[in-house]
């Protein structure tokens, strides 16, 4: 039986997906499998896989040790909604190996854990508001999805949303400065601290490292004002908040 080519199957995409793709890559590109480092089209052409499934195939694909994980697993159920003895395993051996981690919280995207974490923030503090860097990506909820790229010129602290469908509500929840300017990052936290909650931001920011002392200011000035400072440090691997660290496993 011949197998769809890679242009049938982006005329079915067209039909049942928005845009025709996932919403995170060139829907042109339907891949088929992976092997280590590479990855194979529909129509069988090779690739080195630099995306690395935007994070947790660090090994890469159809390792036999994971494979070997993988399938004894299978045996015994795939996913459980409770607590169970392989998970607490897990979540021990991370948090032997990553000395901030004192505790985690599994989850299922880095969208989650960033909601989760400012979320926290503001029951902790009882505070409302969000401190962001402009450029950051912290997800796809509306407090995250302000000035990550944004279209249309504002002056700081002022949010800019970058999708539609995010209400005036949660703009207002959220203010903005420039990444690694430590003087502006100083003062807004200063004036804004009776309302601020936590300050979300990337320690490498993309591709972008923090100025020397940038990231001890923010230390500092939250702890001076007793706002919860989060470090969605997923480029490397972890994500801190205030004295923990939690590795993302998607």
């Amino acid at each position: 039986m011949t197998q769809p080519s890679q242009q049938e199957w982006r005329a079915r995409a067209q039909k049942v997906l928005p845009a025709g793709g996932f919403g995170n890559y060139d829907p042109k590109v339907i891949l088929k499998k992976g092997r280590g480092s590479r990855v194979w089209d529909e129509d069988g052409n090779e690739f080195i896989d630099f995306l690395i499934g935007s994070g947790p195939m660090l090994v890469g694909h159809n390792h036999p040790e994971v494979m070997e994980a993988v399938q004894a697993q299978l045996a015994d159920g795939a996913t459980f909604f409770t607590s169970n003895a392989v998970g607490i395993e897990l979540a021990e051996v991370i948090c032997d190996a990553v000395p901030c981690a004192d505790q985690l919280r599994y989850v299922s995207t880095g969208s989650e854990a960033d909601m989760y974490a400012m979320r926290l923030a503001r029951a902790h503090t009882g505070r409302d508001l969000i401190l962001k860097f402009e450029g950051g990506y912290h997800g796809m909820s509306g407090e995250a999805l302000m000035s990550m790229a944004p279209q249309s010129l504002a002056n700081f602290p002022m949010p800019v949303p970058d999708s539609a469908g995010i209400p005036q509500s949660t703009r207002d929840g959220v203010i903005v400065a420039p990444f690694n300017d430590i003087t502006f990052a100083r003062q807004i936290i200063a004036e804004y601290a009776d309302k601020l909650a936590g300050v979300i931001v990337e320690p490498l920011q993309r591709l972008i490292p923090p100025v020397p002392e940038f990231l001890n200011a923010l230390r500092e000035e939250t702890t001076r004002h007793g706002i919860v400072l989060i470090f969605d440090e997923v480029v490397t691997g972890c994500e801190r908040s205030q004295s923990s660290c939690v590795r993302r496993f998607r």
